[in-house]
């Protein structure tokens, strides 16, 4: 079968790409930035300028199936209107004019009166594909983990800890691995329903958010955790504040979302296709691994030092340390007005870079910038200031250390950005 698959540079495109290929179908694969080293079987497809217009697709001859698995993790609501709701409707009506089925991948809970944006954006879509009359499946997948995915990325920041705040304890879902849906796919593509329809995608078990942690740490070799729930003015506070500088793990709509039960029936999946989910922990083996968890934990908390770092280093030479640098210029043949500009501006950037690295839009920027700068005050204490070298503290020579850190940040953020592309 020939399928257009929308989305497949995200993180159940791809696994549903190689999937599909596996199973012998011919895949066209779309991204909003496709690699430019990808093959032929690649193309551009950005469902933002698909619902600005129409025409702004050229549409592949020979397509049977469109599977839409785009989405957003956004609190944007004009960005995910346009995405999931305008550019999917788009989407669906070409594909009806072409005489190609749909199967779109949506989320549990957009049937339910959804009160966030992401699944009131899924909903709006998924009313559209299902009033054509055309052959459409509607999937809705619970929480789906696998390596990749944002939210098995947080939940594996939490899963070393023995002692683990959560947002909340009580509420049940019905998470399932990417396996899991790739298989459902495969299966509904060899058994097409009849009518257009929308399945519920479940796991077998239902469980709370700190049950679903103690799966994860069983299958890295861990005992039970202990998990407590943040008091709700302490998680509100985050939750704004989290939006407010683009945290996709925090913030009121994911808040929301984790304050309410996630549960469907897995029984119309199985009449419709004969596919049912595994449990989860049979299919925990290969992932997740300890040393990545580790490695999770370690990005954000070199990100908090760096922010503690500069934001101290502006605070220090605008107060107490301000006499203190104006000796070191004054050292370096610096001195008067030139060298209290020098301190204050200096100051003010360090200030600026360790304020950047909160918001995510500007993290990259903030990191670049911050390696230049301090390889060009390594640069100037070395030929102006060379004795430094030799500070018993090494004040100098832990630049070096500030500059591995920031580097390799750089690199995870690049990385980042590249696959949310």
């Amino acid at each position: 079968m020939r399928i257009l698959l929308v989305g497949a540079g995200g993180f159940i495109g791809r696994h549903l790409h190689v999937a599909l290929r596996a199973a012998g179908h011919q895949v066209l694969a779309t991204a909003r930035q496709p690699d430019p080293g990808a093959s032929s079987d690649w193309c551009r497809l950005d469902l933002a300028e698909l619902a600005r217009d129409p025409r702004a697709f050229a549409w592949p001859a020979g397509i049977e199936l469109v599977i839409n698995a785009a989405g957003l993790l956004s609190t944007d609501r004009t960005q995910l209107d346009e995405v999931q709701n305008l550019g999917a409707c788009a989407l669906f009506e070409l594909a009806a004019a072409q005489g190609a089925r749909v199967l779109q991948i949506s989320a549990l809970g957009a049937e339910d009166g959804p009160d966030t944006d992401f699944l009131a954006t899924k909903a709006a879509a998924e009313r559209h594909l299902l009033s054509l009359g055309m052959p459409a499946v509607v999937l809705r997948p619970s929480l789906v983990l696998g390596p990749g995915a944002a939210s098995s990325r947080w939940l594996l920041r939490l899963s070393p800890w023995p002692w683990t705040p959560l947002l909340d304890n009580r509420a049940r879902l019905q998470p399932l691995h990417i396996d899991d849906l790739c298989a459902a796919v495969l299966a509904l593509l060899s058994h097409w329903p009849q009518q257009p329809c929308s399945l519920a995608l479940v796991g077998p078990e239902a469980m709370t958010q700190g049950q679903l942690l103690d799966r994860l740490r069983a299958a890295q070799g861990w005992g039970p955790g202990h998990y407590w729930t943040l008091p709700r003015p302490l998680a509100s506070l985050g939750a704004l504040l989290g939006e407010r500088c683009g945290w996709r793990a925090l913030n009121r709509q994911t808040l929301r979302l984790a304050r309410s039960d996630n549960l469907a029936a897995a029984e119309p999946l199985a009449e419709a296709c004969g596919y049912r989910c595994l449990p989860l922990a049979a299919r925990l083996h290969d992932w997740p691994q300890p040393a990545d968890s580790a490695g999770l934990i370690v990005q954000p908390l070199l990100l908090a030092l760096l922010v503690v770092v500069w934001l101290g280093t502006a605070l220090a030479c605008l107060g107490p340390g301000f006499d203190w640098s104006l000796r070191i210029l004054a050292e370096a043949g610096i001195a008067g007005w030139p060298a209290r500009i020098a301190v204050v501006s200096g100051a003010l950037l360090d200030g600026a870079l360790g304020l950047g690295l909160l918001w995510r839009r500007w993290r990259r920027r903030a990191l670049q910038a911050q390696i230049a700068l301090m390889l060009g005050y390594t640069a100037l204490i070395t030929w102006l200031l060379p004795h430094y070298w030799f500070d018993p503290l090494q004040g100098v020579g832990k630049n070096l250390v500030l500059l591995g850190a920031s580097l390799w940040l750089l690199w995870l953020q690049t990385s980042s950005e590249r696959t949310r592309a």
